[in-house]
């Protein structure tokens, strides 16, 4: 797992490329796609962020975030980008609040967002080809890709595919609040994991800005509003990260899957064959039900339904089942070693595999049992 988070606590000397958003959180997010070296290299070492010098007051608690430091992280993300205030208002301290730019994994940005606007802001860039999807859970934030506009609405997602560069524009009324998570899947990210080199493949229209709106879950919106809270750096948010990304995926490509129209094609196709692949290749022992549903174009309820449906038992059982049975076929060669052994299987403690194969086999991993297919 690759994961780089870039946020920043008020008052601290923590490095930050959060609090320089490509515009005011939706924006910057949906804007983002730059590979993570070029992105983490620009940002190595210098703070942006600032706290209010009233320890009362609301920017104690969240940091104000700079237009300067707006326009210096767009410029790496987007191009020829503009964001400035309404004639008369001030870009001083534009936005109040928090923001977490993570990288789940490589080609795969996730940005959550809890903040108010302190000015009404402009905002224009243009957007490399990408999938954008973008949750909101309180705020009704404006956008416009290209000639359509779309108003996120409270407990409601959007997905939009984006095959070429994209005119991108957000405006910003001061005083609006918006708690939001924004996810930015590059071509690269939906070449290796989905398999498809366009954004619009895994629409319901194969086409350039086609889109849809759905329904996040209760439970996921519930997630995102506990990480969008936690303290920058913390433990928990770096190692949750990458599973809320790819939840928020599943849950996606399964609201387009359950529309009327035709399932894209090779999303949510022939799954158990494309699972036997990866159970076979040993693959599935580095995948989580998260993962593999996002790549099967379903959501990870709907997985483990179509699982216990068609094989009788849960996903999660026969998985450990069946991949303790490969290892226990590998190790027949007298060559691989138990800690070998151990990795393939997906355990990262070679204790904690010889306690699942004893389990499973009623001996240790060390007699080299022969099983039976």
């Amino acid at each position: 797992m690759s994961l780089t988070s870039f946020s920043g606590r008020a008052g601290g000397a923590t490095t930050t490329a959060d609090a320089l958003s490509a515009s005011p959180s939706i924006s910057s997010s949906l804007s983002s796609s730059m590979p993570s070296s070029s992105f983490s290299s620009a940002f190595a070492s210098t703070a942006f962020s600032r706290a209010s010098s009233s320890p009362s007051s609301e920017s104690a608690r969240h940091r104000i975030i700079e237009l300067e430091h707006v326009h210096r992280m767009a410029r790496a993300l987007t191009s020829d980008h503009q964001c400035e205030p309404a004639e008369g208002q001030s870009g001083d301290g534009a936005l109040i609040g928090n923001m977490h730019l993570h990288e789940a994994q490589p080609g795969l940005f996730m940005r959550l967002n809890r903040v108010r606007k302190r000015a009404d802001l402009m905002i224009r860039s243009r957007i490399e080809p990408s999938l954008k999807i973008a949750v909101v859970w309180r705020g009704e934030p404006k956008v416009s890709f290209g000639p359509d506009s779309h108003a996120l609405a409270p407990g409601r997602a959007l997905c939009i595919a984006l095959d070429e560069v994209t005119e991108f524009a957000l405006k910003s009324v001061k005083g609006a609040q918006e708690h939001s998570a924004i996810l930015s899947l590059t071509p690269a990210w939906l070449k290796l994991h989905l398999g498809v080199s366009r954004a619009s493949q895994l629409m319901p229209e194969t086409r350039h800005l086609a889109h849809y709106a759905w329904q996040p879950s209760a439970r996921l919106i519930e997630r995102l509003e506990e990480f969008s809270r936690q303290r920058p750096g913390t433990l928990a948010l770096r190692l949750g990260i990458e599973s809320l990304a790819l939840e928020v995926i599943s849950e996606c490509l399964a609201a387009s899957a359950s529309l009327s129209h035709p399932t894209p094609e090779g999303v949510g196709e022939h799954w158990a064959a494309r699972l036997e692949d990866w159970i076979h290749s040993g693959e599935a022992a580095y995948l989580s039900q998260a993962e593999m549903a996002a790549r099967l174009g379903m959501s990870v309820r709907q997985l483990q339904r179509r699982y216990r449906d068609a094989y009788g038992q849960t996903l999660a059982q026969d998985l450990r089942r069946r991949q303790l049975t490969r290892v226990a076929h590998l190790l027949q060669d007298r060559k691989l070693t138990i800690e070998a052994a151990a990795e393939l299987a997906g355990y990262r403690s070679a204790a904690n595999f010889a306690t699942a194969f004893r389990r499973q086999f009623g001996v240790p991993p060390s007699q080299r049992p022969v099983v039976p297919a």
